[in-house]
């Protein structure tokens, strides 16, 4: 199956995400303490997107936003974004490592 007309969709995606990982960081007193590099220096790398469908009801979906963060050289963290298909914004995840 090829899904045609999607690239802004998914581009649009990947900006939220981007937003919301930003937002999260922004002023995060806990996190300067416990990353070992600067927060403004986390290279953000765009990973993958899934679409999640309800077993019940084909209608209802999620996109899972997945972005890696990197210092440069190797992988420190990754951040999810999770959006269902009214575009409400349902949770996200940060992990470092």
């Amino acid at each position: 199956m090829k899904i045609e007309g999607m690239q802004q969709v998914l581009c649009l995606l990947y900006n939220k995400a981007k937003q919301n990982f930003e937002e999260c960081i922004n002023d995060n007193k806990f996190l300067k303490d416990e990353v070992s590099i600067s927060l403004d220096e986390i290279i953000i790398i765009e990973k993958d997107i899934k679409i999640v469908f309800s077993q019940r009801d084909f209608e209802q979906y999620v996109f899972e936003v997945s972005l890696i963060l990197s210092d440069g050289q190797k992988e420190i963290g990754r951040y999810l974004y999770i959006e269902n298909e009214k575009e409400e914004v349902i949770d996200d995840y940060l992990v470092f490592h």
